[in-house]
């Protein structure tokens, strides 16, 4: 027997046009158009939904977040707008008398937001907890923040030499100063996935989270062994409701591999690996992304290359032997100049090789997006988030922060994403952004009205884009064949719907099935 359904007496937004009804039947779409194609199509027994005036629209795509940090985030010490290092301090002492045992890790904290007008160093936390090691992650999550004890935990010392692609941060007398940045991050990983292991039930709900907010798909970076096999024991219940696209860490791929989590063959199925994740540069916020030439407010440093040029060759080769597509993190246009490098004999079919960020393009560095066109995985939710980016880069730089109308003219393929846990979760957050182009105080990292989309491009980075990014345009959208992931909001018009600050979203549907 055929299980079908229609929606009718609203509006549809197919991800690229409006129809007026909608049929799924098994799962899948099978109409969208007129009220009365539908009724044609419509089977015996078809289950009527009756939207009253309100929109339809494909189910949400953040094509770039990271599920594992958002568990560790939500388990960890908030530190998200603490204003000083007291009351960060306050709220490490509290944490750690609620979870008295192991070691102290969260995320969050803002140099920049905090009254003490410095960074904070290691002896600020050895007086909140000095006998248990503690590791904090900046809100970019590029700069950790760690005590005594973590430090020796990790081996750092005065004589530890600075790791490739990262610093080990010191004071006037050459001491490490308990802050460590990119690729120096790697030696806190332990403490941290040890502190927290990410299984299916930890993992629950967020997943149930994501479907509240319209997400049905999302691709989660730099997954590993925990968090693959924590999916895949929820697909196996039938507790996923969501398709998830995985990028595994460029330094976890063997042991992915030889725990056979990788399936090239699988053409289907919610919890698939597709790609390999690396860095090329870090973040504004921490002063890391690579530029050409220095920081406005920082004339010391241009940021940090991550990752040599032969190294992120070495990424693009090795994924793809694997049938596997390169995601290369570069937010700085050197970064990004680099990523074309590596990027810029690929040819191999989707899922496509990706640079993830892209977030300042000037006109050379896009000139040169033009000719190899790589997928561009953006964050409009950084435009709001960024607020302080003219100060880090001066007005004629930051004029190619997040220039996504620019980008999109040009005919590349923009994928709307979150970063989530290092920036807002809900997805309605980046749709307004990349239409407002401000937060609603009316900052922005770049507000130049130009640059702002319609509210249905806008909704396309997080609908078909997202497929096409993911290499499968069965997502995405409401065309005929797509898979039946649909989001009934509360409202009639998008323009309607993005002028509220709040989640619009009335149901989730995936796969034919109510899953919100």
């Amino acid at each position: 027997m055929v299980d079908a359904r229609r929606w009718i007496g609203g509006r549809i937004f197919t991800g690229s046009g409006y129809a007026e009804a909608l049929l799924i039947e098994d799962g899948h779409v099978v109409v969208a158009g007129t009220e009365e194609e539908v009724r044609r199509a419509s089977p015996t027994g078809v289950e009527t939904n009756q939207l009253a005036g309100r929109l339809v629209i494909p189910g949400l795509v953040d094509s770039h977040l990271h599920l594992s940090e958002l568990v560790r985030q939500r388990e960890g010490v908030a530190l998200e707008r603490a204003r000083s290092i007291a009351e960060a301090g306050e709220r490490i002492a509290d944490w750690a008398v609620r979870n008295p045992h192991g070691p102290i890790f969260g995320r969050g904290w803002n140099q920049d937001e905090l009254v003490d007008g410095r960074w904070p160093n290691r002896r600020d936390l050895d007086r909140s907890a000095p006998d248990r090691p503690i590791v904090l992650y900046r809100i970019c999550g590029h700069v950790a923040w760690a005590n005594s004890s973590a430090l020796a935990l990790m081996g750092i010392g005065r004589e530890t030499p600075d790791p490739p692609g990262g610093a080990i941060g010191r004071d006037s007398r050459g001491e490490p100063n308990g802050l460590l940045y990119e690729s120096a991050l790697s030696l806190a990983e332990p403490i941290v996935q040890n502190a927290l292991v990410v299984d299916a039930s930890r993992l629950e709900p967020t997943v149930q989270s994501a479907v509240q907010m319209g997400l049905t798909s999302v691709a989660s970076m730099r997954a590993d062994l925990p968090e693959i096999e924590g999916l895949r024991t929820l697909a196996r219940a039938g507790r996923l409701p969501l398709q998830v696209r995985l990028y595994v860490g460029i330094r976890c791929l063997d042991a992915v591999e030889r725990a056979g989590a990788i399936d090239v063959s699988l053409s289907s199925g919610p919890v698939r690996v597709i790609g390999v994740k690396a860095f090329a540069d870090g973040s504004f916020g921490g002063r890391t992304a690579l530029l050409d030439s220095p920081y406005l407010d920082a004339p010391e440093t241009s940021g940090i290359a991550v990752a040599s040029p032969a190294q992120l060759a070495e990424v693009v080769t090795r994924a793809r032997s694997r049938g596997l597509a390169p995601g290369i993190h570069a937010i700085g246009n050197r970064a990004i100049d680099r990523a074309l490098d590596a990027l810029e004999t690929d040819r191999s079919p989707p899922p496509p090789a990706r640079i993830e960020h892209a977030s300042l393009t000037p006109p050379t560095t896009m000139d040169r997006i033009d000719r190899i066109r790589p997928a561009l995985i953006v964050q409009p939710g950084f435009l709001a988030s960024d607020y302080w980016l003219e100060d880090r880069l001066g007005p004629e730089r930051v004029r190619w922060a997040y220039a996504f109308r620019t980008l999109l003219e040009k005919g590349h393929l923009l994928a709307g994403s979150s970063d989530a846990p290092f920036d807002s979760f809900d997805p309605w957050v980046g749709i307004r952004c990349a239409v407002r182009r401000t937060d609603d105080a009316g900052r922005s990292a770049n507000p130049i009205r130009f640059e702002g989309l319609d509210p249905e491009r806008a909704v396309a980075l997080y609908t078909v884009n997202g497929g096409r990014a993911l290499g499968d345009e069965s997502i995405g959208s409401l065309r005929a064949g797509a898979r039946a992931d649909l989001v009934v909001l509360n409202g009639g018009r998008l323009e309607q719907i993005l002028d509220r600050s709040v989640t619009p979203v009335a149901e989730t549907w995936s796969g034919g099935a109510r899953v919100a």
